[in-house]
């Protein structure tokens, strides 16, 4: 997903790994909500902002019920449960 820079981002939510940032980065995306992760010079802060006019949709994704670890793994590596690499 292509990010606008002329539109205006918001910080939705911070992190201390990049690993839980870029998680919810992908997983904000898959629902449609273009947002990136930034993180801060001299610190361990991970933050993930969304496009502002949409960070109420960001807030009602992440009120729902979380990912479970197959839509992780899903949206981490693009595989499906028990599909293999073809050989």
């Amino acid at each position: 997903m292509e990010l606008s820079r002329d539109e205006e981002y918001e910080e939705f939510k911070t992190f201390t790994d990049q690993g839980s940032a870029e998680a919810m980065r992908s997983w904000l995306e898959f629902e449609g909500v273009p947002c990136f992760v930034d993180s801060r010079q001299m610190s361990t802060v991970f933050a993930v902002c969304v496009l502002k006019k949409l960070a109420h949709r960001a807030r009602w994704i992440v009120a729902q019920l979380p990912p479970t670890d197959a839509e992780l793994d899903y949206l981490a590596t693009g595989k499906l449960p028990g599909q293999d690499d073809e050989k």
